[in-house]
């Protein structure tokens, strides 16, 4: 047939791309005919099923020039195929109102309408289309809208209503679909009394029919909204799934936020099979735990292990257990690593690990070194072929550098591809970004992903901001969840007038006055040749720079690094610190320079997989050094510049002894302010206490230190002076000591201590001073003190989050409770002056190997010089803050859950946010900003958003940057924590904001940079190819041995092949190189065993190869909603104002 020409009435109207036909064209033609007969426009009216704004745009031109209109609109049967003719006896017939099919026909009815307003797209041309059919609808004289709504309308008609002149009626819905698309069959009928029979019946629908409003439906996308309500919606994206599942009672009787908290952690447990709880300190992870082992034992009958300090082996967990009437093997960090060679053996304390179905590990920052043997061992027991559940604890998952959380995760991810689920194919990857980002930071925002995926983490804050009210019981007694107030008091000490002159010379030896540039050329090898007998060249644990042939030794240089770095650290502590440790240090020179002239090279091999990690780490280095048993032939090395460098070491590790020599607490200014701060505090609880055992906790007090010997000569001073000082009466024979070296029996000193929140609360009141390194920094309840003092500067502040927790915790018996810091108050900035060039030139020895990590497996060292520093001049500022927010590594999705929660409470949020079209949009004014928007989208009808912030340049277009090849690209943000941050308006009033034209259309074309943005993302991850990592070369080299000679397997070859086709972590890739290391000397088949012997210790398994996405279009990419940024001046105060004047 023929296209209708212009000026005709019809008779047929179909789509058919091929012949060029369309209905719409039927029926504009029809329209034209009449506008060209008739002075007056005709009126019209349509009855439809569906409408969208595409099919409008196919007729507008001439509905813009009609008469009245009236648009009726229905029901079709959702699927007529599926309706049984047969009427269900069981069913009374209904006396009125719609049926159950059609009410849930026009459920489907609505939706779709809502669907086709969702799916127009967010691009200028759609947003001029649909305010096109609102002005037409509002606007036009004698155009109404209606639904009709008791029952099904499967009619099609598209009516002129003057003269009932015609009428094109058929199969086509008022869509675009149906006027230019679908294979339609539509007839025109001129006949008047077809016509007007026609006409009958849609004026009998009509008259049932009732008002829609169609404008407001398509008005709703472009009103501007709350940017609260947007950003709600942006967090119901990520979250609304969260919030259908309605959290479970408590078995323990936790409060609201810890039985939630255990929600949570289950969903996790659920989908990693591990789960890291860091709630912050003082907020009950130990009962979060429990109720997980109560699910685990009692109602699984599975067994669970428990991995503990020895400490809270003994103070907390043997009596939570016993409490609780619950049972699990718990073992000491130690006890694991002497028990896992026999476990299973009726004299091991560990069962054959392939009965546990779970395993808690409390602390565990403690395994964030790969190089110990306590993480091999865990190692071994996450790795079996049986799958634990593993439930990490810990307050500071992340403590000197990132990679302490990439450590810990990794303990259940299995392998580098596990969270590819969330957009990350490798996690490696995407950790060395977020380090490279940023090397120098502690904060996880870089990771908010990753760490939403596999963490519960709450502040003090989140709880008292989101669970007001939550009752908990204490000791017996139910009381409201709250906190004390923390204090922090600075306390000032003369440092040149603890050891005058000796901090200069010590800094010198240290290289605070080397040149940079040899710095930076010697660091690598962790010697400094520079200015020897003036500079420690630390080449006793550095020997291998002195081979003649051959590399410097990596991990020689950083404990060399590490080394002295702990002896600034020692001298701040104490004389007798640095004391010991510099006689250690000169009898390890006397042994190495007695074993040189014998013509062997002391070489501490087994020190090869030992790395000290910060203070603590670099004492065990010295008692390792000690035992030494790795020796070499002098002939291998300089020995003349070996000598001369070791005994230039040793005069000036004499000379500083010497010098410390005199000094002890008696004439020590610094146990001076201790004493007398200890005094103040007896004093205070003298004046503020009612009644005996009122003052007795007021003045209980932890004064924590870093080192044991500094324990040591601290007490010994304080034990001298509750004896002659008489306003320290009140301590006396209430005294205790525990350190890390000290066998008394810590859990009698800690419940003697705090017996109401450490112990049953029916042991006697014993101490009110306990003087203790970092092993009570962890786990112990001993909320029942209010005071700490910390006698060591701050270097790591996570130290003192960590202390804090020990009072500041639910259940304190106290609205205040005080953190003293001493300071060094003349000497401070040259103290971390010198500690940062320190730190910096371990992070330069890490960078000379070209990796993260300067030995394969062993965390790189203190990546946090930046923002530590921040974080100890607010301690010195006064500044609680940082114990409120529990760190900087306090960020998850946590918070914003609850929001959402908190706000969805309220019905009409809930329906209004949920509600908002698809491609809506809100606008927060924020001062000094830079414009910008942020979209949050949806790729066809996957589950995962995407989130993108792209900021603009001054003139509103998309600002760019340039890429390492030299290319401009757009500046686009895909970090999801950054992207929240920009749409959140913090002002849950901000009003919504009416944009400027120019910005209003800059959001269309930064939608399209995002958008393309988001489709490429997509489609790097539909290729299953970009989405494994590329294998190791020894995993690779692993496989063709065991396919090229490993054939008398059988069927187990390329079993064990497919085990090792993985990008498995350094530990696994270590074990693999050493078995076939020893192809030389032994047969294939031997090394081939080998190879197996390692899978099944390490529990390889077949992985499972990431899932690709589907494929998608670049028109399955959807927007939810957006928020613009718009700039807003700073406001000058009047004071400005006049200063300007």
């Amino acid at each position: 047939m023929t296209k209708p020409s212009a000026g005709t009435r019809p008779e047929f109207a179909t789509n058919d791309e091929a012949k060029g036909d369309r209905v719409a064209s039927a029926i504009n033609s029809l329209l034209s005919y009449l506008r060209g007969k008739w002075v007056e426009p005709p009126a019209l009216a349509i009855a439809t099923a569906y409408f969208n704004p595409a099919g409008f745009g196919l007729l507008a031109e001439e509905l813009e020039k009609a008469g009245p209109v009236r648009l009726l609109l229905g029901a079709e049967p959702t699927d007529a195929g599926q309706l049984s003719r047969v009427r269900p006896l069981g069913r009374r017939q209904r006396r009125r109102g719609p049926s159950p099919e059609v009410v849930r026909a026009l459920e489907g009815h609505a939706r779709s309408l809502l669907e086709d307003r969702d799916l127009l797209g967010f691009t200028l041309e759609a947003d001029m289309a649909a305010r096109r059919l609102v002005a037409w609808i509002e606007e036009h004289p004698g155009v109404e809208v209606r639904r009709y709504e008791r029952g099904f309308l499967h009619g099609k008609a598209f009516i002129v209503e003057s003269d009932t002149t015609g009428v094109i009626a058929g199969s086509s819905n008022f869509t675009y679909a149906g006027l230019a698309r679908n294979n339609e069959l539509n007839l025109g009928h001129y006949q008047p009394t077809t016509v007007g029979q026609v006409l009958a019946w849609f004026d009998e629908q009509w008259g049932k029919a009732i008002p829609y409003d169609l404008a407001g439906l398509y008005k709703a996308r472009w009103e501007p909204y709350q940017p609260l309500d947007v950003f709600l919606r942006m967090l119901h994206e990520n979250y609304g799934a969260d919030l259908e599942d309605a959290t479970v009672g408590s078995k323990l009787g936790l409060t609201a936020f810890q039985a939630d908290g255990v929600w949570r952690a289950k969903r996790i447990l659920d989908r990693r099979n591990g789960v890291l709880i860091a709630d912050e300190v003082g907020l009950g992870k130990t009962y979060l735990a429990g109720e997980l082992i109560y699910e685990a034992t009692v109602v699984r009958r599975q067994k669970v292990l428990i991995i503990c300090p020895a400490t809270l082996r003994d103070s907390t967990w043997t009596g939570f257990l016993r409490h609780h009437n619950l049972r699990a093997d718990v073992l000491s960090y130690e006890e694991l690593a002497s028990n896992i060679d026999t476990a299973g053996n009726r004299t091991s304390a560990l069962q054959d690990l392939d009965e546990y179905a779970m395993v808690v590990i409390d602390e565990a920052h403690a395994f964030r070194n790969n190089a110990t043997r306590r993480a091999e061992a865990l190692h071994r027991i996450v790795d079996s072929r049986v799958p634990k559940d593993l439930v990490l604890l810990t307050a500071t998952p992340v403590n000197n550098s990132l990679e302490d959380l990439y450590s810990l995760i990794m303990y259940f991810a299995r392998n580098d591809y596990a969270f590819a689920d969330v957009g990350i194919p490798s996690l490696r990857q995407y950790f060395n970004r977020a380090i490279a980002t940023d090397p120098d930071s502690l904060t996880a925002q870089h990771l908010f992903d990753v760490l939403d995926a596999t963490a519960v983490r709450r502040t003090r804050r989140f709880v008292k901001n989101h669970y007001r009210g939550d009752r908990i019981r204490v000791n017996g007694v139910e009381q409201e969840v709250s906190f004390p107030t923390c204090e922090v008091r600075r306390v000032d000490y003369d440092l040149a007038g603890v050891l005058p002159g000796v901090f200069d010379a010590l800094a010198t030896s240290l290289g605070a006055h080397v040149a940079e540039e040899i710095m930076t050329s010697t660091v690598a090898a962790g010697v400094i040749l520079a200015d020897i007998g003036q500079v420690l060249t630390m080449a006793r644990y550095v020997p291998s720079q002195f081979r003649l042939d051959g590399d410097t030794e990596q991990y020689e240089a950083q404990n060399a690094g590490l080394l002295r770095s702990a002896l600034l650290k020692r001298f701040e502590s104490s004389a007798h610190a640095f004391r010991s440790t510099v006689a250690k240090m000169i009898t390890s020179h006397a042994r190495f320079l007695n074993a040189l002239e014998a013509g062997y090279v002391l070489t501490g091999e087994n020190l090869r997989d030992f790395v000290a990690v910060g203070m603590e780490g670099a004492e065990d280095f010295l008692v390792e050094l000690e035992d030494d048993e790795g020796t070499m032939d002098a002939s291998n090395y300089d020995v003349d510049a070996l000598r001369g460098a070791v005994q230039a070491d040793q005069d000036i590790l004499t000379s500083l002894h010497d010098r410390v020599g005199h000094i002890d607490h008696t004439t020590d200014p610094k146990v001076e302010r201790l004493v007398g701060e200890l005094a103040t505090i007896a004093a205070e609880a003298a004046a503020e206490g009612i009644g005996e055992e009122d003052t007795r906790n007021k003045r209980k007090v932890l004064v924590f230190t870093y080192f044991a010997d500094t324990a040591d000569y601290i007490h010994t001073a304080v034990r001298n002076a509750v004896i002659t000082d008489e306003r320290l009466r009140a301590y006396r024979d209430r005294h205790a000591k525990i350190s890390g070296s000290d066998g008394s029996d810590r859990t009698g000193v800690i419940t003697g201590f705090a017996p109401r929140t450490a112990g049953a609360g029916d042991e006697e009141d014993l101490y009110d001073l306990i003087i203790t390194t970092d092993v009570l920094a962890e786990g112990v309840n001993l909320q029942q003190a209010r005071h700490i003092i910390n006698y060591d500067l701050p270097w790591n502040p996570m130290k003192l989050v960590q202390r804090h927790g020990r009072i500041d915790r639910i259940g304190s018996l106290h609205k205040r409770v005080f953190m003293r810091c001493f300071f060094p108050d003349e000497d401070l900035d040259r103290l971390l002056g010198l500690e940062e060039r320190l730190q910096r030139k371990l992070k330069q020895a890490a960078a000379a190997v070209g990796v993260g990590t300067v030995l394969p497996g062993v965390d790189p060292v203190e990546r946090s010089i930046t923002e530590t520093r921040e974080m100890i001049d607010r301690i010195k500022r006064e500044e609680a803050t940082l114990f409120e927010e529990g760190g900087s590594a306090a960020l998850s999705g946590e918070e914003y859950r609850r929001r959402l929660a908190d706000a969805f409470k309220n019905t009409a949020t809930r329906t209004r946010v949920i509600g908002l079209p698809w491609g809506s949009g809100g606008a927060i004014a924020r001062r000094n900003a830079d414009p910008g928007f942020v979209f949050c989208a949806r790729v066809g009808d996957h589950d995962r958003p995407f989130h993108r912030y792209v900021p603009l340049d001054e003139d509103l277009t998309t600002r760019t940057v340039r890429t390492a090849d030299g290319d401009l690209v757009a500046e686009i943000v895909r970090d999801t924590l950054a992207c929240l941050n920009q749409a959140d308006p913090g002002d849950r009033d901000a009003p919504a904001v009416e944009l400027a034209e120019p910005m209003y259309r800059a959001a269309f074309d930064a939608w399209v940079v995002a958008r393309a943005d988001v489709h490429r993302d997509w489609s790097l991850h539909t290729d299953p190819g970009r989405l494994s990592p590329p294998l190791p070369k020894v995993m690779r080299k692993a496989v063709e041995y065991v396919e090229g000679h490993g054939a008398f397997l059988g069927e187990r070859q390329d079993d064990l092949a497919s085990r090792l086709r993985a990008p498995y972590t350094n530990r696994v890739q270590r074990a693999v190189r050493g078995a076939l290391a020893h192809d030389e000397h032994g047969t294939p088949q031997e090394t081939v065993e080998r190879i197996a012997a390692v899978a099944d210790e390490y529990g390889l398994s077949i992985p499972e190869p990431p899932i690709p996405l589907p494929p998608a279009n670049l028109e399955d990419v959807h927007l939810v909603c957006w928020t613009a940024i718009v700039p807003v001046p700073e406001v000058e105060s009047e004071s400005e104002r006049e200063s300007g004047s």
